[in-house]
């Protein structure tokens, strides 16, 4: 894959502890630890001294410091996303107390959860209802027949949200593609992020044509593309 120092803005800045830390390793050159961080999806910094290529992954938690003698490089497409993904989150709600109501965003009030969907305090502007797993298609079907959406966590938060209220779990979510190489977008046509690192990788490249057609979020809160005819630990609906 071709590399430009364009695809980076230069920093001078250090970041200071290891939580968002995803890949270690030895490179030859500045440019092979940039080629990294190129093709690992989740790379939101690269920094490269003496042969050490550290690639770390977007995080609330990490702490940029301004430096005169070190530089890190900021993949330009992750920042742009990442800021999308803040945009995203929406303002601070107005609070609805029951959890069978939600602060409808396009009402600017609150509004009544269908019947058997909840509200979850973390998730004040949406209703979520989940039952047993089902294949792609099925799920996308329940959730229809529900009047809602199948699982659409496009947010860091979301994300976060979904390993803490269900732990060791897998749910299919609200994106699929039909050919190898296009990219997984969720249906209002924003791109999806917030993968598992070397995914999505269709069952590790090993297949020439599509074989992992769906995404699932993971118990780690992160996303793996998969076949859709398999069948995971629940089925998520949403609505607002």
């Amino acid at each position: 894959m071709d590399v430009s120092y364009d695809t980076f803005l230069v920093m001078n800045y250090i970041i200071l502890n290891n939580e968002s830390l995803t890949v270690k390793l030895k490179a030859v050159s500045k440019f092979s630890c940039l080629q990294k961080c190129t093709l690992e999806l989740n790379c939101m910094y690269a920094f490269y001294e003496r042969y050490e290529c550290l690639l770390y992954a977007f995080s609330d938690t990490y702490n940029l410091t301004s430096s005169n003698n070190s530089q890190i490089y900021a993949k330009k497409n992750r920042i742009t996303e990442e800021l999308n993904e803040i945009i995203l989150e929406g303002p601070d709600s107005k609070v609805c107390n029951m959890s069978s109501e939600f602060w409808s965003l396009k009402k600017n009030s609150c509004e009544p959860c269908k019947p058997e969907f909840v509200k979850y305090s973390e998730m004040p502007f949406l209703c979520y209802h989940h039952t047993g797993g089902q294949t792609f298609a099925q799920s996308k079907s329940y959730c229809e027949s529900k009047g809602a959406v199948l699982f659409r966590p496009k947010t860091k938060k979301e994300r976060d949200f979904f390993p803490k209220k269900f732990p060791i779990k897998r749910a299919y979510v609200d994106s699929m593609i039909t050919k190898l190489g296009e990219k997984f977008k969720w249906p209002d046509g924003t791109t999806v992020i917030g993968f598992s690192i070397n995914e999505p990788n269709n069952f590790g490249s090993q297949f020439l044509s599509l074989y992992e057609n769906c995404l699932i979020i993971d118990s780690n809160g992160f996303f793996n593309d998969v076949a859709g005819n398999r069948i995971f630990d629940l089925t998520i609906c949403q609505h607002d």
